[in-house]
């Protein structure tokens, strides 16, 4: 069991985490894209992990990831620390009925989750702080979603396959 923690598939998931979030946060003034694309990165490779690799380990790991998002990119702590654990305690409840599904379901419904955390985030971050929302960031996070979804699903079956 702790072999698996340590496998080569888990370590590179968490290096791409790690520096999704660390690009996420780091706002490119000229390079915009490149915050959108490592937000939505990081939310794909978190579902992702939860989906296939689902371990007592990612509860913390989600934790810390779920306050440091909502310290860096709001300066309150709630809104992405709930969607993170809320996700996961759901998905490890549903597990069983979950993976029952298609492969091409299961990316679908991945998809699905990732927007719906999108907007979760939004909302939780209106409703307790009165952040107002942008409905030109969502756009843009629902787009760029859509051009890099299947491409880092492919990427992420190859890393499975080391």
């Amino acid at each position: 069991m702790f072999r698996q923690l340590l496998s080569s598939q888990i370590i590179i998931y968490h290096l791409i985490l790690f520096l999704s979030f660390s690009l996420s946060v780091n706002y490119f003034v000229d390079l915009v894209f490149i915050n959108y694309l490592s937000y939505v990165l990081f939310h794909l490779t978190l579902i992702y992990l939860v989906f296939y690799f689902l371990h007592f380990s990612i509860v913390p790991i989600s934790f810390l990831y779920g306050i440091f998002f909502d310290i860096f990119l709001i300066d309150y702590i709630s809104p992405h620390l709930i969607c993170f654990l809320v996700f996961v305690f759901l998905f490890y409840y549903s597990k069983k009925y979950l993976l029952n599904f298609s492969a091409k379901t299961i990316s679908y419904i991945m998809l699905g989750l990732t927007l719906l955390m999108f907007i979760s985030e939004a909302l939780l971050a209106n409703i307790f702080f009165n952040y107002p929302i942008n409905y030109q960031n969502l756009s843009w996070l629902l787009f760029t979603l859509l051009i890099v979804f299947f491409p880092s699903l492919f990427i992420f079956s190859k890393i499975d396959k080391l």
